[in-house]
C-alpha cells in the first residue's frame, strides 16, 4: 500500500485535551510521514486563523481545508483553491439576526475571525471558549463595530458562524430564524452554542477538487477523523481511520479504530499503516 497524502482532522483527533496542541508522539509521526514524501492535509472545521500553532508554523504543510471545505487554500502562495461561503449580502441578512444583542460569537470569514468590538472590549462578561483564550489574548480576531455593515461594504463572505453562550430564552427564536432564512445548516446540538456553515456548503466537493489539483485519489489516501463529518471520508479512503472517541457509526465505516485521540490515536495509525 503507497499512502501518498494523509487528511488528518483536529478536534477529537489530532489536538490534545487543551484544543490547541498536538502531542509530542502525535507531531513526530506527522514529520516522519512528511519526511517520507507524504502530504499532510490538515481537513477541519476551524478557520485557517485559529489552526493550531504547531500546524501553522510547519511549512510543509502547503494545503489546508477549512471550514468544513468552506475554503481550500495552498498556503504558500496565498491562493484561495475553492470557497463555497454565503455572499456578502446573505452574511449581512445572518449577522442582523444577532448582532448587538450582546452574544459571543466568532465570524470566520476570508480565514479570519471577525467579532463585535462592543463584545470584545467586555470578554470577562462571556463564555468565551478556554482553547480559544490563546487566539484572544494573542489579538489576531478583527474587530468591528458593525459586522453586517462591515461585511457587506467589504464584499466579505462568512465561511462559517460560531455562536458560544447565548441565553437561553434567545436560542430556539434564534435558530428559528436562521433556519427562516432557508441559507443556513446548523449543527446537530445546537442550544446554548450554535455553529452553522452554508446551506451549500460541500466538503466532499472541496476534497475532490484539492485530489485533483494533486493528482490524488482516495486510495492514495489515509483519513483520520472522529466525527460525522469526518465518515464520508474515512469510507472512501484506502485506509480509514475512526478514534476511539468516535461515535459507533463512524467506527462501523473506518478500516481501523485507532485509540482516542488523547492516547495518540493519531501517531499509532501513521506508525501503522505509513
Amino acid at each position: 500500500m503507497n499512502i501518498r497524502a494523509i487528511l488528518l482532522d483536529f478536534d477529537g483527533t489530532a489536538l490534545q485535551k487543551d484544543q490547541v496542541f498536538i502531542s509530542f508522539r502525535n507531531m513526530y509521526a506527522l514529520d516522519r510521514a512528511m519526511k517520507k514524501g507524504i502530504e499532510i492535509i490538515p481537513s477541519t472545521g476551524r478557520v485557517e486563523d485559529m489552526f493550531p500553532p504547531q500546524i501553522e508554523a510547519d511549512k510543509r504543510i502547503r494545503y489546508w481545508i477549512t471550514s468544513n471545505g468552506s475554503r481550500v487554500v495552498d498556503r504558500q502562495t496565498g491562493e484561495v483553491i475553492y470557497q463555497s461561503v454565503f455572499t456578502p449580502e446573505e452574511s449581512a441578512v445572518i449577522c442582523r439576526l444577532f448582532e448587538g444583542q450582546r452574544i459571543y460569537g466568532e465570524i470566520a470569514a476570508a480565514g479570519k475571525i471577525y467579532m463585535e468590538k462592543e463584545i470584545c472590549e467586555d470578554l470577562g462578561s462571556f463564555a468565551v471558549p478556554p482553547h480559544h483564550v490563546w487566539f484572544l489574548d494573542l489579538k489576531r480576531q478583527i474587530e468591528v463595530d458593525s459586522l453586517s455593515e462591515h461585511l457587506l461594504t467589504n464584499g466579505v463572505g462568512i465561511e462559517k458562524v460560531n455562536l458560544y453562550g447565548v441565553p437561553k430564552e434567545k436560542q430556539q427564536p434564534l435558530i428559528q430564524a436562521l433556519e427562516d432564512t432557508g441559507l443556513v445548516n446548523i449543527f446537530e446540538g445546537a442550544g446554548k452554542d450554535i455553529q452553522f456553515f452554508p446551506k451549500r456548503l460541500n466538503r466532499e466537493e472541496a476534497i475532490d477538487v484539492l485530489f485533483r489539483r494533486l493528482n490524488l485519489t482516495y486510495d492514495d489516501v489515509m483519513v483520520l477523523g472522529d466525527s460525522t463529518l469526518d465518515a464520508p471520508s474515512i469510507s472512501k479512503a484506502a485506509v480509514g481511520v475512526a478514534m476511539g472517541n468516535s461515535p459507533s457509526w463512524v467506527k462501523e465505516v473506518a478500516d481501523y479504530v485507532s485509540p482516542p485521540f488523547d492516547e495518540n490515536g493519531v501517531a499509532v495509525a501513521i506508525e501503522k499503516y505509513c
